[in-house]
């Protein structure tokens, strides 16, 4: 018997029975796995190996030479620079985002592609990034053909006619917010946050809801803290455990949620779920947390219309609002998290 309750959804299994097992998961709890992906476990741990190297050893303020530009969504973000949740404490973790990308061209912060000399001229990425950069667009074009594969199960099981209509409007070259990101959350905090200020000194990241599409999450053995509030009406958590993957060499299962974006585009009938990450040092870790995450959005200029499914219409919570694009939806969202930062475009 499982010992979670997140349905594990294997995406080599047929397409009629993971797509409704996918919109039920989705429905009900916002959160699940995914199995039969194409990351394998010897690129996720040099994914892995490549964040811990650029945040245990590169000096500060070479970081801050590529601070996170608000208006493109790229960069480096310090501690307690974004708040989760206004009403906790301000967020202690660091993270790097890969923005401002082109999955056609495998362009992203700001880079462009010389077809004439058939080479990549390098923008605004530190110099680690630049030397890996093989194994970070193929890992950001992973992420992104994932995601594109989970709304199309989302299409047969809405059973929407039109086969191609999430797909169509997640495209390879268009303007978009899509993110990769590394995160780094230290096991102990310096930022002055104890029992005595009335916060909880144990949160990275306070109860909040992504606000794109959906989200893919990659996390590693032993480095647990991702919680989940299943039930809305109560302070309760359930944590999110790592699985291993029932195929040899995978990856194991990425986590995947679900942001107020396409709950707003289904009208509920897909869940965005509050979650947070919670380091109890000497109860349940002794090390630092890193993850890897994809933020998937629509191409920018998406009309987020009400989408043509009778499973939406008799299911959704009834709430109806003018009909916005991903970019306006996106500008509206971002600064929410950002600690001092004026509000802005979001996307490049």
């Amino acid at each position: 018997m499982s010992s979670h309750p997140f349905q594990v959804i294997d995406l080599c299994a047929p397409a009629e029975e993971t797509s409704r097992l996918l919109l039920e998961a989705a429905n009900t709890q916002g959160f699940l796995f995914i199995d039969g992906h194409s990351f394998s476990q010897q690129q996720v741990d040099a994914l892995f190996r490549l964040s811990m190297e650029y945040f245990t050893n590169t000096p500060h303020h070479e970081k801050l030479q590529y601070a996170f530009d608000v208006a493109k969504n790229y960069g480096y973000t310090d501690y307690t620079r974004e708040q989760g949740d206004p009403s906790k404490a301000k967020d202690f973790k660091e993270c790097y985002n890969f923005g401002s990308i082109n999955f056609s061209n495998g362009t992203y912060n700001g880079q462009s592609r010389s077809t004439s000399e058939n080479c990549m001229q390098h923008g605004e990425v530190p110099p680690l990034f630049t030397y890996h950069n093989d194994l970070i667009v193929d890992s950001i074009k992973k992420f992104h053909e994932l995601a594109r594969n989970i709304m199309g199960l989302f299409t047969v099981a809405l059973g929407i006619i039109q086969e191609d209509f999430f797909v169509s409007r997640f495209s390879d070259d268009k303007k978009n917010g899509c993110v990769m990101r590394l995160l780094h959350y230290p096991l102990f905090r310096d930022d002055g946050v104890d029992g005595s200020s009335g916060i909880d000194p144990t949160l990275r990241i306070g109860p909040h809801s992504d606000y794109g599409a959906l989200t893919l999450l990659l996390q590693k053995e032993g480095e647990q803290g991702l919680e989940v509030q299943l039930d809305p009406g109560c302070d309760q958590w359930t944590k999110v455990p790592f699985l291993t993957s029932r195929y040899e060499g995978s990856a194991p299962p990425i986590v995947v949620n679900f942001g107020d974006m396409l709950s707003f585009w289904t009208k509920g009938v897909i869940r965005s779920t509050k979650h947070r990450v919670k380091i109890d040092p000497g109860e349940t870790r002794s090390s630092d947390r890193y993850s890897i995450v994809f933020f998937t959005h629509p191409d920018a200029d998406t009309t987020l219309d009400p989408v043509p499914s009778r499973v939406i219409e008799s299911n959704s919570n009834g709430i109806g609002a003018p009909p916005v694009t991903a970019y306006e939806y996106l500008s509206a969202h971002l600064s929410r998290v950002i600690n001092s930062i004026p509000s802005h475009d979001g996307m490049v």
